[in-house]
């Protein structure tokens, strides 16, 4: 679950480093952190890209629910997302994405990180690279998880970064 560090060695973007190293040190003798481990000030610069999502276990199945969504995502969906079900977004056939990794992060209690096309009305031109983290009351089962996005357009997304070397002429 929380052995070594290879997830963050795949992260491109150092704002999801960021969150991924403050929530490891969160991780006590080898626990999932919870809400109240949770420091905002400790990732203020990325609090307008934060979720909170809670899983939700019910008679009809597994959802998630946006507890927390900071206002960057007011642009990217052009309403609120708190308090909203994944399935009751703006992104169609996504959903079934998001329902999938987050079944992830819950059922192997551990982080995922990527990066998708987003199918919202104001941004299938844009890159999301996104970081979900668990968080668990007791520790051990997931009951929310930590979210951060960074949405930027696709061809900024694509181009090298000044720290990379061009692989092409």
């Amino acid at each position: 679950m929380l052995k070594g560090n290879a997830l963050r060695h795949q992260m491109v973007l150092p704002q999801q480093q960021a969150i991924y190293d403050y929530w490891r040190r969160q991780c006590q003798g080898g626990r999932l952190p919870t809400r109240a481990d949770i420091e905002p000030a400790e990732i203020s610069a990325q609090l307008p890209m934060i979720t909170l999502t809670e899983c939700r276990d019910g008679e009809a199945g597994r959802r998630y629910l946006f507890r927390l969504a900071g206002t960057g995502f007011w642009r990217f969906y052009g309403d609120e997302i708190q308090g909203l079900h994944v399935d009751e977004l703006p992104i169609g056939c996504r959903a079934d994405y998001w329902h999938r990794v987050l079944d992830m992060v819950v059922d192997q209690k551990r982080p995922f990180h990527g990066v998708t096309k987003p199918n919202t009305p104001m941004g299938s031109h844009l890159a999301q690279f996104w970081l979900r983290l668990p968080l668990s009351e007791d520790g051990v089962t997931v009951t929310t998880i930590l979210g951060y996005d960074h949405i930027c357009p696709l061809e900024t997304a694509v181009q090298p970064q000044p720290t990379q070397k061009k692989l092409y002429a």
